[in-house]
């Protein structure tokens, strides 16, 4: 049997999901990969905090990142820091060594992964993150790997497990947006600071990923129009369930011939779709391809063990890697020229609600379904334009406050 020496950065929840799963699975992992995985250092900011973990006896626990990245007996580095400039500094440096590395860093990797990944190419070492995305859920080896050889035509996701938490709880509980997030806070689903993910920019940060393995695009969060959910209202939700949908944070990305049309924020999607049926703090990726059709796949999206079963599947993997001399393979070679659009000026329905008045608005629209609720009207639009929404909009009286949500897969390319 042959023996892989490990580096880790970072012992928070990740990292210390990483270090129980390499002991509680370590007969299964040195029977099918016929690798004994050696933890030889960890290193963390601060020596005396509590953690509930414990490591190996004769792993060495550091606050020094150097004694890790620059011990040459360590041959893989998993980073699980969760930071963006320290994250990269490491990581850099560990690829500078030829150390191959892991991480679930999807802020990073939205940011810079394109460039570290080339890097690790030419100093012919691994640069892997299944865990980036959907925490637990296979997806990136499902599309680089079980899917590599189909024509893909557009990717779902439900892809951040706060939003989806804070969304089911208003919707099944009738709860407010600042109770649901309050309760999130308080079970942990929500960072005390839950910008990145009530307002989409986790979102779309793993869109930019699932793009590139899925359609050889990487797209930059900054420019993909991101919505949240911040702003979903009791009305919204009602009328939705009312015309038989639920809303949901989903990240979308559809091909049509050179272009590539994204979206990102809430949408409307109806009671009998698979992923509206994926509630709380759950992921879900559904995938159209020419071969296959289509595929739904769902898991935790988050939490120690599903995000370190990830990471250990990736050591497995670079750890074949060592053993067979073949190191330096991109986890992602599939590249491609498309034009990135946005699929917010495509054609297509929306729940319209205006708020202050349950009468119907004087419009020339032929509503395809009507609710009138406490105080508020919502109506469904038939496939319009986004300048016949916008027209739409403006012909409401100003002293009335508009919201409006796009229906789910109703976009004609």
């Amino acid at each position: 049997m042959q023996t892989i020496t490990i580096g880790l950065l970072g012992l928070g929840t990740v990292g210390g999901g990483v270090v129980k799963l390499l002991q509680e699975h370590a007969a299964k992992i040195e029977q099918t990969t016929n690798v004994h995985f050696v933890l030889k250092r960890v290193a963390v900011a601060h020596l005396d905090k509590p953690r509930n973990v414990t490591l190996p006896d004769d792993t060495i626990l550091t606050d020094q990142l150097d004694e890790v990245l620059n011990d040459p007996e360590i041959q893989v580095i998993v980073e699980t820091m969760g930071t963006i400039n320290l994250a990269r500094q490491a990581i850099t440096q560990a690829i500078y060594n030829h150390k191959s590395v892991i991480t679930a860093n999807k802020d990073l990797l939205a940011i810079d992964g394109p460039r570290l990944a080339q890097l690790a190419k030419s100093r012919h070492v691994d640069f892997l993150y299944e865990a980036s995305v959907a925490g637990g859920i296979p997806i990136l080896r499902v599309l680089s790997s079980s899917l590599a050889t189909d024509q893909i035509s557009q990717i779902t996701g439900i892809i951040n497990g706060t939003a989806n938490y804070i969304l089911s709880a208003m919707t099944s509980n009738n709860v407010s947006y600042d109770k649901a997030l309050m309760n999130a806070q308080k079970k942990g689903y929500a960072e005390a600071n839950p910008t990145n993910d009530v307002k989409g920019i986790d979102t779309a940060n793993k869109l930019s990923i699932l793009s590139q393995f899925a359609f050889g695009k990487a797209l930059d969060p900054n420019k993909l129009g991101i919505r949240g959910i911040e702003n979903i209202t009791a009305a919204q939700l009602a009328s939705a369930n009312h015309f038989g949908y639920t809303i949901k944070l989903l990240a979308i990305a559809k091909r049509l011939a050179n272009k590539l049309y994204t979206f990102v924020g809430p949408a409307l999607i109806a009671h009998n779709d698979p992923l509206a049926q994926v509630d709380g703090v759950q992921n879900a990726v559904a995938v159209e391809s020419n071969a296959l059709g289509s595929s739904v796949y769902t898991g935790p999206g988050a939490g120690a063990k599903p995000t370190a079963n990830s990471i250990l599947s990736d050591l497995a993997a670079a750890a074949n890697d060592i053993l067979d001399y073949d190191c330096g393979s991109e986890f992602n070679n599939y590249h491609n020229e498309l034009e990135p659009c946005s699929l917010t000026t495509v054609p297509q329905s929306y729940l319209v609600t205006t708020y202050g008045t349950s009468a119907k608005p004087n419009s020339t629209v032929n509503w395809q379904g009507e609710f009138n609720g406490n105080n508020y009207w919502s109506g469904l639009t038939p496939v319009i334009s986004h300048q016949e929404l916008e027209s739409l909009l403006k012909s409401f009286p100003k002293s009335s406050a508009v919201s409006y949500l796009p229906v789910y897969n109703t976009a004609k390319l």
